[in-house]
Formats: C-alpha cells, sequence, structure tokens
C-alpha cells in the first residue's frame, strides 16, 4: 500500500534557500551612497540619507519589498541632508537622527535633532533632539532598540572628540534619559545589535586605535559586560544585524576595506566564520532584517562607494532556527507519494501557485502546480532517501515551506 503524508500549510513569509549563501538583489535606484541609516518596519526595510559619490549629504528615504524586490522612495527626511545618523525602529515607527551635515568635519554641524517615520502616512514627525554632548549634535553613533526602547551609545562630539556616553530614549514619553556609560571608553563607528531582550556592541574606534573587544548590555539592569572579542582583525564601522538566534557581524575597517562575515552564538560565546560578503570589502554599509532574512547594501571600498543590496541566508529556513506552526504532518517519513494540502482561502487569493520539493543542497527536484485546486500530489521519482525541504511559490515570493523526510 502506498503511504500519503498530508501536510496543511499557512502564510508565512519565509525563503527557503542553501545555507550561509548571499543573494543579490536589486539595487537601490537612486545615487550611489555610504553612511546611511536603516531600520525595518513589519515587512519592509528603509534607509535614510547619507553621502553620495560627489560627497554631498543627502536626507532621502527609501523603501524595499521583499515580496516584489524592488525599492520606492518615501517622504524625504523634513531636515538637513545627514550621514553617519542613527536609526532603528520601535513597533510599527522608525526613527532617525543625529548625524552630521557635511562631509568636511571641521566644516560641518554635528547633528542633535531626531525624527519619527510612519509608513502608514508616510510622514516624518520630529521628537525630542538627543541631549548628550550638552545637546550639541552626535555623530558616529551607535543605535538600536531593545524592548520598545531606543538607544544611542557613544559617537563623536566633533573633530578629535569623543564619547561613551549612553542615552536611552523612551517613544511613550518622548524623553531621553542617560545610561551607564560605555566602558569600553570613548568610542565611534561601532556596530551592535540587539538580541533576547539584550543589546551587542563592538569594535570601532578612538581615531588612534581600532578595537575588536564586544560587550552585551542588559537594559533591565543598566550593565555591560565583556563577551568574546570579535575574532577577525580590529576595525571600525562595520555592518551588523540579529537574525534568529545569531548575531552577524562584518565588513568594515582595519586600513583597507573588509568583506568577512561572522556569526556570534550567545549561549556559548562564540564566534564561527561565514561566507563573505560579495562584490568587494567595504565600510559603512547599512543593514536591515526583514521577512526572517538579513540585507546588507551600498557602502563604500577600493572602488568607491555602492548601490547594490545582497540578501543573506544564514541557514534553511523551515529546518533550523524557523519552523512552521499549524503544519499537521501524518505519517513522515514518506516512501512513494507526497501529499501536500494548502489552506483553501489563501489559495483563493493567490494565482500560479506551486509546490517545490528541493533538496538539501538548494536544488528544485520536482514541483507541480495547483491549478486553483488546494491539494498537489508527488510522486516519488527514484529521489535519493533523506531530508528535503518543500516551499509553496507563485515563482516569485516563497510562502512558506517546511520539511519531508523520503526513505
Amino acid at each position: 500500500m502506498k503511504k500519503i503524508i498530508t501536510l496543511a500549510l499557512i502564510f508565512l513569509p519565509m525563503f527557503l534557500f542553501a545555507q550561509n549563501t548571499w543573494e543579490k538583489k536589486t539595487s537601490l535606484p537612486a545615487s550611489k551612497r555610504s553612511r546611511s541609516a536603516s531600520f525595518s518596519i513589519a515587512n519592509r526595510g528603509y534607509i535614510v540619507g547619507g553621502e553620495d559619490t560627489l560627497e554631498v549629504e543627502l536626507n532621502d528615504c527609501w523603501e524595499y519589498d521583499p515580496g516584489i524586490d524592488s525599492w520606492t522612495q518615501k517622504a524625504s527626511l523634513p531636515a538637513v541632508g545627514r550621514r553617519d545618523a542613527i536609526g532603528f525602529s520601535i513597533g510599527l515607527k522608525g526613527y532617525c537622527g543625529t548625524g552630521i551635515d557635511m562631509p568636511d568635519a571641521f566644516n560641518g554641524n554635528q547633528l542633535s535633532d531626531f525624527w519619527e517615520y510612519s509608513p502608514v502616512t508616510n510622514t516624518w514627525v520630529q521628537r525630542a533632539s538627543y541631549p548628550g554632548n550638552f545637546s550639541l549634535g552626535i555623530y558616529f553613533a551607535t543605535g538600536f532598540a531593545v524592548n520598545g526602547m531606543g538607544y544611542a551609545v557613544c559617537g563623536k562630539k566633533g573633530p578629535s572628540n569623543y564619547s561613551a556616553e549612553v542615552w536611552q530614549f523612551n517613544p511613550n514619553t518622548n524623553a531621553w534619559i542617560q545610561k551607564t556609560n560605555f566602558p569600553g571608553g570613548v568610542r565611534y563607528g561601532q556596530s551592535g545589535f540587539a538580541l533576547n531582550g539584550k543589546a551587542y556592541v563592538g569594535c570601532g574606534t578612538d581615531e588612534n586605535w581600532f578595537t575588536n573587544d564586544f560587550w552585551e548590555y542588559n537594559p533591565a539592569t543598566d550593565f555591560w559586560l565583556q563577551k568574546a572579542n570579535f575574532p577577525a582583525s580590529s576595525r571600525a564601522f562595520a555592518t551588523a544585524f540579529a537574525l534568529g538566534a545569531k548575531g552577524y557581524m562584518g565588513l568594515g575597517t582595519d586600513g583597507g576595506f573588509k568583506d568577512d562575515w561572522y556569526e556570534y552564538d550567545v549561549p556559548s560565546d562564540s564566534w564561527s566564520v561565514k561566507a563573505t560578503v560579495p562584490n568587494a570589502g567595504r565600510r559603512s554599509a547599512p543593514a536591515f532584517v526583514i521577512s526572517g532574512a538579513g540585507y546588507v547594501m551600498m557602502g563604500k571600498g577600493v572602488n568607491g562607494k555602492h548601490r547594490d543590496l545582497w540578501q543573506y541566508h544564514p541557514y534553511i529556513v523551515g529546518v533550523e532556527e524557523y519552523k512552521l506552526t499549524h503544519v499537521n504532518v501524518f505519517p513522515n517519513p514518506a516512501t512513494e507519494i507526497i501529499n501536500f494540502t494548502v489552506e483553501e482561502n489563501f489559495v483563493s487569493e493567490k494565482e500560479n501557485l506551486s509546490i517545490q520539493l528541493i533538496s538539501i543542497d538548494g536544488k528544485i527536484i520536482a514541483e507541480k502546480s495547483l491549478e486553483g485546486k488546494n491539494q498537489v500530489v508527488l510522486t516519488n521519482e527514484s529521489w535519493v532517501p533523506g531530508i528535503y525541504l518543500y516551499s509553496l511559490t507563485d515563482g516569485k515570493t516563497n510562502y512558506g515551506g517546511g520539511r519531508v523526510v523520503i526513505r
């Protein structure tokens, strides 16, 4: 008797790819740039401002939609153009502020203004200015959000003038509160990410020395704890984000331009080497995480500024960190026939849906269209026994998936 597996799928914005790979996406349809601020809201990514190839400071804002791999220009920041600002998101709002308005720090003005962006109305609202450095502004600070609060860490007060201050922004009260100083000393050009209710900040420079120390900040106790050093060369202006249960950091400059990439594991306090970022090394490259994937873009390298966009796939989604809910697999494993049953409401809303069966190295070994129905059957065609992935897709977007064991 033939054995059948029935799986009920729900819509989830996931992507199934081979692990530890970079995928080229649509480049920014605007000027090449570096030193932009970035944040993500829901399933969209945003970059704000930066410095272009003519060393002009920008105030434009662009939104990236991973579902259609496309950029859309949004309302510009209603303030002076800037580089080296901070950006983060809290709930359904994005925040951007501070920075400097000129390429030459000696002639520029460090900025303290701070803004909130709503994607629903496509509008910016000014919020309380950054009060550090006696309210004179800061640039090259490191921004992140943890537990509904935003943070600005260290930065540059002016030429040869650096900060170790840490400030917390409360969006509900529209107020900043000073917290415990960064214990590594004055610093700028650091990189950081938030993970499991804590923040992780490392590297940077005081202009005299590049550093590779790495620190954990606990907002609940306002306490910093030193962790395992970043395992590669000391550097500044690196790129970092958290994805799933891991942190990721790389790129930057140690005097040259780096293209390396590393994964940080919190429980073991350890780093591991990952695939290098394509298209040459770079510094000051913004990043965001949307729909369960990390993105790195733009920045400045040996050949000048970039506008390219790269998506990082750290592991096979649906097999490791990201596990589907509301999926019934009975029985599992399969031998001859796999029957996929998709939620009817979802099928009625989409066109050209099909099921792909994907080998563990990312190759599509079988595909069949639903043809408007909510069931499809794949028959074993001498598939090698092992773990396989399935993906529900319309050819442009992968809407979810999981794993199947075939014997």
